[in-house]
């Protein structure tokens, strides 16, 4: 992905469903007894020999730092990879990424220091693309304030273009000089008022493929709590349109919210275990079932591409469908984070304690988590068709997943060579299981269980 940041702003919530997580809430559920080793007058006294004896006085920001680097680095300490402290700043962040919209003007910019916010993409419709703003133009001033002013690094300065939806911002914009311009001219300024909106910017990107385009692709670059509603529309218009096959591209989507999994997956199962979840505390103790309710056709064949950086909520979704024998998996193994973690927010600080809470099995009971004290043992779940890519194929897949990205804000297209119909080989290989109608029969039936997968 390029250095590109995106403008968010968050209308504000009642809830917040969490990162393959149970939920977000303000206090523990739970607090079993455990033989935590916390001793608060040491940990007073380091604090007090900081005070009273470095070399320099900590001003308030040091300070700040230093305390929530302590805190980080007692969970990070945890025998897992997935702990951490989440400071304000950056749990805000968290919560408009997970949210999956934003109250917001609708700009994907790029940072110019001492100068401003480079306008790199506008959202279709969007606030600022209504009151006039382009791609390429300058916002230098925001209410008056000068962004040359500012550090343009710090995630609190760009912030200043968030705000409640239906609240106006004022923004200066300057139009770059034409490059044929005489070097004397200056670039023309003017000030323009943007009436701040709600924000979606998918995370499903839909099209047909095919010789007869009775195929549907449908790819989820994240779980979050808008994928579901992006998904169904999407899903619905297809199968209402006599799609015979889907292929749900799940590739490089690291998860997400478990919420809009399960959503997703229960389109497929008409009943049974979706996913199962046991962890010390009671609210992490749980297992998802599907209902009968807006289950799509089984006569729709299913193939779901995964590969090594398909984790977390992608892993549920894989295994549940290979479980309950819906489609084939299809592509390399899965990352292998068999994990759950649980945010919760820290009472009156705007802050947030993130702890894997609980772990998860397919329906089936299977879990292919990595081990961190043996990294030799093999992690993730099995495809059920295995279908390698080349180094370039790689490259060139994540190339066609940035142009998908960018067309979502009206942008210039930064990998034109690779073209919008580009098969690369998993998804060409999803094309012939289809093709020849082995879903159901050569490889849906005769894979009990963890069975070794096949090669495509």
């Amino acid at each position: 992905m390029r250095p590109t940041i995106v403008a968010w702003i968050l209308a504000p919530l009642s809830a917040v469903a969490l990162l393959v997580a149970v939920h977000v809430a303000r206090s523990a559920d739970a607090r079993p007894t455990s033989p935590v080793v916390w001793d608060e007058e040491q940990f007073a006294f380091v604090r007090r020999m900081v005070a009273d004896t470095y070399v320099d006085e900590l001003s308030e920001t040091q300070s700040r730092d230093a305390f929530y680097a302590a805190v980080d680095g007692y969970v990070r300490s945890l025998p897992d990879d997935y702990n951490d402290f989440i400071p304000p700043e950056e749990y805000r962040k968290w919560v408009d990424d997970t949210a999956g919209h934003y109250a917001g003007v609708g700009v994907k910019i790029d940072v110019l220091p001492n100068e401003g916010l480079k306008i790199a993409g506008l959202y279709p419709g969007g606030p600022a693309a209504t009151a006039g703003l382009r791609i390429g133009e300058v916002i230098t001033h925001v209410a008056g304030k000068p962004l040359a002013e500012v550090d343009l690094s710090k995630p609190e300065n760009i912030r200043v273009l968030k705000g409640a939806v239906g609240s106006t911002v004022v923004v200066t914009v300057k139009t770059p000089s034409a490059k044929d311009a005489p070097g004397n001219i200056v670039p023309a300024l003017r000030q323009v008022p943007i009436v701040r909106g709600d924000i979606r910017p998918t995370t499903v990107f839909a099209r047909r493929i095919g010789a007869d385009k009775k195929v549907g692709y449908l790819r989820i670059s994240e779980f979050v709590e808008t994928t579901p509603a992006d998904f169904n529309r999407a899903l619905d218009a297809m199968v209402a349109d006599g799609v015979t096959s889907l292929v749900v591209d799940l590739r490089s989507n690291g998860g997400g919210v478990l919420p809009a999994t399960v959503r997703i997956a229960d389109r497929f199962i008409r009943s049974g275990d979706i996913v199962r979840m046991t962890g010390r505390a009671r609210n992490t103790r749980r297992t998802e079932t599907a209902r009968p309710e807006d289950t799509i056709p089984d006569n729709v064949g299913l193939v779901v591409l995964v590969d090594g950086h398909t984790a977390s909520a992608s892993e549920v979704f894989a295994g549940c469908i290979q479980d309950h024998r819906r489609g084939v998996v299809l592509g390399t193994r899965t990352y292998g984070k068999f994990l759950v973690q649980n945010i919760t927010e820290v009472p009156g600080r705007d802050a947030a304690v993130k702890l894997t809470s609980a772990r998860y099995v397919t329906p089936n009971g299977r879990s292919y988590a990595r081990d961190p004290k043996h990294p030799e043992v093999p992690a993730g779940l099995p495809p059920d068709v295995v279908v390698e890519l080349s180094a370039d194929d790689k490259k060139k897949l994540g190339q066609a997943f940035d142009n998908q990205e960018e067309a979502v804000w009206s942008a210039p297209l930064p990998f034109p060579d690779v073209p919008a119909d580009w098969l690369d080989p998993q998804l060409a290989r999803a094309l012939e299981l289809i093709g020849q109608n082995l879903l159901l029969q050569d490889i849906r039936d005769d894979r009990p269980g963890a069975k070794t997968p096949r090669n495509g």
